[in-house]
């Protein structure tokens, strides 16, 4: 009996602390900034490990979009999944960093129509 009220209580807190964390990442900043790489990267490994996984698993953020095209099969299903931003931003945020060019909004990505550095 002991054993489950302290699984319930340590599954409650977990949860918690997950919703409490993603609450807490930052925003990557607008697609057509300089300063959208560099954001979006942070916001990301942010939500990665506010999920649940290990910071040793969210530091790359190709291998964190290999790992939601694994499992959601595609961008628009994982977009459609999060609840962290708006559907469409996800969507201009992943298409923006991994490919450049012009968001859903007609904003230039990274101010010069590239994508961002790899790692």
């Amino acid at each position: 009996m002991i054993k489950k009220i302290l699984l319930a209580v340590t599954t409650y807190l977990f949860a918690f602390s997950a919703f409490a964390a993603s609450s807490s990442c930052p925003k990557a900043m607008p697609t057509d900034t300089l300063l959208f790489c560099n954001s979006f990267k942070v916001a990301a490994r942010c939500y990665c490990t506010s999920s649940g996984l290990p910071a040793g698993l969210c530091q790359n953020v190709d291998e964190i979009y290999l790992r939601m095209i694994i499992i959601y099969k595609t961008l628009e299903n994982a977009c459609h999944s999060q609840k962290y931003t708006g559907e469409q931003d996800c969507l201009d945020n992943w298409r923006c960093y991994l490919y450049g060019g012009i968001d859903s909004q007609n904003r230039i990505c990274s101010s010069n129509y590239t994508s961002c550095p790899k790692e």
